[in-house]
């Protein structure tokens, strides 16, 4: 009985990462078809909106560390804005297929 129950917790969860991986896929692939193909991640903030750029100066003046600012946000925000969505989805997709193949060898 626990068994089985596990099995339709397992399942269900790798259906839901599944359905995250392919959305968050589909909008990597959105991005990338409409905006030109090297658009950064900061550049494709601020067409969406302006005012980010002053929330993200307020984030980093008040309680972000000088070493997670420096070599994780400014970085992951030069690259092309398409990379991260798709890096996301290819993390729940991967996440999905454990959960599935981990069913299957039980």
């Amino acid at each position: 009985m626990r068994t089985l129950r596990r099995t339709a917790q397992r399942t269900v969860a790798a259906k839901i990462l599944a359905a995250v991986g392919a959305a968050f896929l589909v909008a990597g692939f959105a991005l990338a078809s409409l905006f030109p193909p090297f658009t950064s991640l900061s550049q494709l903030l601020m067409m969406l909106d302006d005012k980010w750029l002053l929330a993200v100066d307020h984030i980093e003046r008040t309680g972000v560390s000088l070493f997670l600012w420096t070599n994780i946000v400014v970085p992951l925000l030069m690259r092309p804005g398409w990379l991260v969505p798709t890096m996301l989805g290819l993390v729940f997709v991967g996440g999905a297929v454990s959960f599935a193949w981990s069913d299957r060898k039980r």
